[in-house]
């Protein structure tokens, strides 16, 4: 599926309502793997409105037509690439979290992830950071984004959650508001680094703040 070559192998994926038929499954999962990539990068640095799937269709390297064997719509393509994006990030987080003990180690090992994730693919961090603004812009968008879209709110949730049944927690501890914080932190930090165009200051920024939280912040330490 490359350019608009109407070869001999699409005209035989034709069938008997006329229409270009899938292609081969192996084929297909790259190809789709490699749209969700190039419409990620299009929608964090174009947004969705500037953004089309023939930008898109060319940036991957095949017709507008051959799009549509993947996707409906712009806005179907939006919301797959939001949940790949939310899916690939919090399957993350959830790895390294387990991979530790205690909620300051668990929330450290969620930043530096998060980090690492934006030096490996900045597009990552600049979609999801986009996406909570083009859901405003957009309630088509909003109403189609699903489940995914309250990960992160129930990720730290749980993270917290089950800190305090460990008894990490003061009795009087408010674990919404824990959850508020860490999750704010991380959105935070997010942010400047997408407005900075700068990823390395996210993974500064996280070191810091490990510093700060084990109790190495000061001149002394």
């Amino acid at each position: 599926m490359t350019g608009g070559n109407t070869s001999t192998s699409q005209a035989g994926r034709v069938g008997r309502t006329g229409k270009v038929g899938r292609p081969p499954a192996v084929d297909s999962a790259e190809t789709r793997r490699r749209i969700l990539q190039a419409a990620r990068a299009r929608f964090a640095a174009d947004g969705y409105r500037a953004t089309t799937n023939r930008l898109i269709a060319d940036d991957v390297g095949i017709t507008p037509g051959a799009l549509y064997h993947y996707v409906e719509s712009k806005a179907e393509l939006y919301v797959a690439v939001y949940t790949d994006a939310i899916d690939t990030v919090y399957s993350s987080f959830e790895r390294v979290a387990a991979e530790v003990d205690g909620l300051v180690a668990k929330f450290l090992a969620v930043m530096h992830e998060a980090a690492a994730l934006a030096r490996q693919d900045r597009t990552i961090t600049g979609f999801i950071v986009a996406a909570a603004l083009e859901a405003q812009r957009h309630p088509d968008l909003l109403a189609m984004l699903g489940d995914q879209r309250g990960r992160h709110a129930r990720f730290f949730n749980s993270i917290v959650a089950d800190a305090a049944r460990r008894g990490e927690l003061p009795a009087d501890a408010d674990t919404g508001a824990i959850a508020d914080l860490f999750g704010s932190i991380l959105t935070g930090l997010a942010r400047v680094s997408v407005a900075a165009g700068d990823e390395r200051r996210y993974g500064a920024a996280v070191a810091e703040l490990e510093r700060l939280l084990n109790g190495r912040f000061s001149a002394s330490a």
